[in-house]
């Protein structure tokens, strides 16, 4: 004969890391590529915006910038997309 378990709430709901850390979440970053808040342990600053480590990607290529990137127009490129592209005046 089998047996039901019923799941029963705990008697403290779950705390995520930001009420853990005593941080209102208004102050964790949001991320530029994917805008949401920034928990990781390494947060990237580009073009005075925030990003994880995973969205920052250039604009063309969508490769993955981990060392360096450029940019042109508020987009980041990667190295050979940046000096590919059409530079006007």
């Amino acid at each position: 004969m089998m047996q039901s378990a019923a799941v029963l709430p705990t008697e403290s709901p779950v705390k995520g890391v930001p009420e853990i850390l005593g941080v209102p979440m208004q102050q964790i970053p949001q991320c530029a590529g994917c805008s949401q808040h920034i928990l990781d342990k390494f947060i990237l600053k580009v073009l005075d915006r925030h990003w994880h480590s995973k969205c920052l990607k250039c604009a063309d290529c969508q490769a993955l910038l981990a060392d360096k990137c450029f940019s042109r127009a508020g987009n980041v490129y990667c190295k050979e997309d940046f000096f590919k592209g059409d530079f006007c005046c």
